[in-house]
């Protein structure tokens, strides 16, 4: 029988501690595409749609707590519940994210909208019960 190897955070360069993502709801009309516009209008936030059809918010800004030379939490003790949960077999050093849409700018939603939404090649993400 072999063991897995176990998946740690040695040699990683902390990506999950430099974002934040929140799942948004699918934009299902042209009017609540103006939402992801708003995002997208400021600085270090992007919009993405990953391969499962999810739509998220992406905040690009490093935790107060990480030290940017060495890419280790300095609040390591004392960290938040979420920190110590994080599954190491979800994390973007240990694996390949594939983003169907990046929309960083008006104009890519507005050419998303252009060219996929008012075509009807819009996804709307299948939740199960």
């Amino acid at each position: 029988m072999s063991k897995e190897k176990t998946k740690s955070c040695e040699h990683c360069n902390a990506n999950c501690c430099k974002y934040v993502v929140i799942e948004l709801d699918t934009p299902k009309t042209i009017k609540d595409f103006e939402n992801i516009k708003w995002y997208v209008a400021h600085k270090n936030v992007n919009v993405f749609i990953e391969d499962d059809g999810s739509w998220n918010v992406e905040f690009l800004t490093p935790c107060s707590h990480l030290n940017s030379k060495t890419n280790k939490c300095t609040n390591y003790e004392h960290r938040p519940k979420i920190c110590r949960e994080y599954d190491h077999d979800e994390c973007t050093f240990h694996n390949i994210y594939k983003e169907e849409f990046t929309f960083k700018s008006i104009k890519d939603v507005d050419d998303y909208v252009e060219k996929v939404f008012k075509k009807g090649l819009h996804k709307t993400k299948k939740r199960s019960k």
